[in-house]
């Protein structure tokens, strides 16, 4: 008598839950869709690449080119590796760039000999 019982329940509590599922796969769906039918997205991202020669592109470290709405920014790293910190509008493939910092590509290391690494 009390096995139906449990499996009347666990269907009642297992029913809503699977029903939720199914709804917020339907949210995130028209999300992916918002964001490929050309609406840029409201949330920063960092990109690492090589800004060309120009100034007026940037090629990200996934091969994608990326154009600059506003080339000013990029002024003085042409032919660099930067990170930026943009807005990305994927319809256009162009991205808005808030802030850019220069990679460091010739980074120095040191070791101390007294350090423990080299100790026996």
């Amino acid at each position: 008598m009390k096995k139906p019982l449990f499996v009347f329940l666990a269907l009642l509590v297992l029913l809503p839950a699977t029903s939720l599922a199914q709804h917020s796969s339907k949210a995130a769906e028209s999300k992916h869709s918002d964001l490929t039918a050309g609406k840029s997205s409201a949330k920063a991202v960092t990109i690492t690449g090589l800004i060309s020669a120009d100034g007026k592109s940037l090629v990200s470290e996934a091969d994608d080119i990326w154009a600059v709405s506003n080339p000013g920014v990029m002024q003085g790293l042409e032919g660099q590796r930067v990170l930026v910190k943009c807005q990305v509008n994927p319809s256009k493939n162009e991205i808005h760039v808030f802030w850019v910092k220069g990679a460091l590509q010739n980074a120095k290391y040191a070791a101390n000999r007294s350090d423990s690494a080299f100790r026996r």
